[in-house]
């Protein structure tokens, strides 16, 4: 693990973690902007910037799929069938859903990394970092 202060790749791996915090709060557009920025780094040896662009993309992924499953039930259930009706309690239930079960318990991790990022420190995520 890289400690320096100065590394080069500071930037991107904040930049990242940024964007995957990002993602939690507004699903898909932030994740194409982490795509970019994982596939351009994907050449570095750096196992600093790996650690912070690989596990964020992974992580928005699983993210953003949740959001995409949870939204996809609550539409199937009837809450999104007309304009009128975005305001349903099928809608209100997918949103608190996806609050409890998907931003906090991947946020927690995610401010963790980005305060290591900022740091210059690699940071491994719980449960996606094993596996890498």
């Amino acid at each position: 693990m890289e400690h320096s202060n100065d590394n080069p790749y500071k930037g991107r791996a904040i930049a990242a973690e940024s964007l995957y915090l990002l993602n939690l709060l507004f699903p898909i557009i932030p994740l194409i902007f982490l795509a970019i920025l994982y596939f351009r780094s994907r050449g570095v040896s750096s196992e600093f910037l790996r650690a912070h662009t690989l596990q964020p993309w992974i992580a928005a992924l699983i993210s953003t799929a949740l959001f995409l499953l949870i939204n996809l039930v609550a539409w199937l259930m009837g809450g999104y069938a007309s304009l009128d009706s975005l305001v349903s309690i099928h809608s209100l239930v997918a949103l608190e859903v996806y609050t409890l079960l998907v931003i906090l318990p991947f946020l927690v991790p995610g401010l963790f990394a980005l305060t290591k990022a900022m740091s210059g420190q690699a940071w491994r995520y719980p449960l996606i970092g094993r596996f890498l």
